[in-house]
């Protein structure tokens, strides 16, 4: 068998390139990499610093909403006050109570309430943000396979 009859293997894109235009492209991609690296890094810090304020900012509204529940939830009477209701109507201090236990239901429950809607705003803050985030890396990633493109298509230019 004749060797010119195998199929000789394909040159590789930069074996047809001039030394010089080889390093000069390798910076070049290098370049745009680490560029595009550092919108991408810059982002992910943005956002991981954002998230951390974000969870500071739901926490101490989360526990101002459990301060300001605490403190309706405590009875404006004393204790002697309330003994001394005891002995003077009994069936009276017991509705109270009752009526104290029901009361404090009901605060328990708005206060769930009013957590669920921090949660809820939180989320949506941050997911307002990681939009924007996801956005920008995209853009970051395009950039990047754009400027690919343009470095190594200009390599059929140098020959001709």
């Amino acid at each position: 068998m004749s060797t010119q009859s195998q199929a000789q293997p394909r040159p590789s894109p930069f074996t047809t390139l001039p030394f010089g235009d080889m390093g000069t492209r390798a910076l070049e991609a290098v370049s745009a990499f680490a560029e595009a690296n550092q919108r991408v890094l810059g982002q992910l810090i943005e956002l991981s610093s954002t998230a951390a304020a974000e969870r500071l900012r739901t926490v101490g509204e989360l526990q101002s909403a459990a301060v300001e529940a605490a403190r309706a939830a405590f009875p404006t009477m004393t204790p002697r006050e309330a003994l001394d209701e005891l002995r003077e109507d009994p069936l009276a201090w017991y509705r109270k109570g009752l009526g104290a236990a029901v009361d404090g239901t009901q605060r328990l429950i708005r206060l769930l309430d009013t957590n669920a809607q921090i949660v809820s705003r939180s989320a949506q803050r941050f997911q307002s943000t990681a939009d924007r985030s996801g956005k920008e890396i995209q853009d970051a990633v395009r950039t990047y396979a754009t400027r690919m493109r343009e470095i190594l298509d200009t390599r059929g230019e140098s020959r001709n």
